[in-house]
Parts: structure tokens; sequence; C-alpha cells
């Protein structure tokens, strides 16, 4: 189960800025990314970015909160399609953890989310925003186990534990771990859903 980046063609002009600060940091480290550089590769100039956007941490937060946006495009019709059909089981869980995980070492949206955790302790702005984001994927993920996997005790409880579990993986994958660990995280994932189902029944 590989999922891939998108390919889409950006009309607006934030929207350019923002995917080039993805890719920049895919392909060169987030070290890397400075409002000059960026600027540089855009054919602008950091003034004009500085004025949009603050600084560059306000770069880096925007450039996630968008790409968060993007992902919550493609879990979005995994759950309607569960909460249309009622079911799903753990393919469609499965389906949901493809797009959570990171995809591989340069991930340029995990890379940029353990920069952004690093600073929240020193950042109430940061750290509220990262909070709301975590909270949709809870409250996603709480829904499609209503929907799709509804012997699932304690929805909330087990969310947090999963989400937990994933990004520890994720953490794993960007730091050396690759693809092959990607892989044990869905094996994991299936064998944690399992026992929190069994240990409800016993």
């Amino acid at each position: 189960m590989t999922r891939t980046r998108s390919n889409r063609r950006l009309e607006r002009p934030r929207e350019q800025v923002l995917a080039t600060t993805l890719e920049m940091v895919a392909e060169e480290g987030l070290a890397k990314v400075t409002m000059a550089s960026l600027a540089a590769r855009l054919g602008t100039s950091g003034g004009h970015l500085l004025y949009y956007f603050g600084t560059r941490n306000g770069l880096l937060l925007e450039t996630l909160r968008w790409s968060e946006n993007e992902y919550a495009a493609q879990r979005a019709p995994i759950l309607e399609k569960v909460e249309k059909d009622r079911s799903g089981g753990v393919e469609a869980l499965l389906s949901f953890v493809d797009v959570y995980l990171a995809l591989d070492e340069r991930d340029p949206r995990w890379l940029l989310w353990l920069e952004l955790w690093a600073r929240a302790p020193y950042d109430a702005e940061l750290a509220a925003a990262q909070r709301a984001m975590d909270d949709e994927w809870h409250a996603d993920l709480v829904r499609l186990f209503a929907a799709a996997l509804p012997e699932v005790p304690d929805r909330e409880a087990v969310s947090e534990r999963l989400r937990a579990m994933w990004d520890g993986f994720s953490i794993g994958i960007v730091t050396g771990g690759g693809t092959t660990l990607r892989e044990r995280a869905f094996e994991h994932t299936r064998a944690a859903v399992a026992g929190h189902i069994a240990e409800d029944r016993g």
C-alpha cells in the first residue's frame, strides 16, 4: 500500500509558494530553506515573501497547514465511503493509515512536523495550531471507527494510542527506517486493532 505525492496543477500564487517550500524541504532539507533561497527559486524577493508570511516560521506553519488541508482532502473520500456503506473494516483503517504515515525518508510534510514540534514548547501559537491539526485527525479517525469498525472499544482512547504509534513510526521512517518500516507500521496497526477487539470481547 503506497501513496504517491500529488502533482495537481497549482493555480494560485500562494499555493505555488507553499508547494515550492515543500519541494525544497524534500530536495535540500529544511535547514537550507531560507526566505532568500525560496525567493530565488520562485523568481521573487525575500522581502515579498516576508510581507505575506511575516517570518520563516510563519511560512513553515502556513506550509504545514496547506499540506494538512491536502491530506484532509485525501482522507475525506475514505470517510465518505465507509459512512455511506457502514462497512470497510480494517482495510478502511489501513487506507486511513496510508494517508497518515510518512512516505519515506524525505517526506517534506513530516520533516516540517519534526522541525515545528521542536519549536512548539516555546511558541504558543504554533503549539495551538499543531493541536488543532491533531484534533482533526483524531475526529476523523473516531468517525471511521464508528462506521467501519464499530466493534472497536473506547474509540477516543484507541485513536490516541494508534496516532501516537503512527507518529513514532513516521519519525522512524524519516530518520532512516524508510519504506521497510512503513510496511511494518501496517502490520502493527492490524495487530493493535485485533488486540483491542479481542480484549473487549474477552
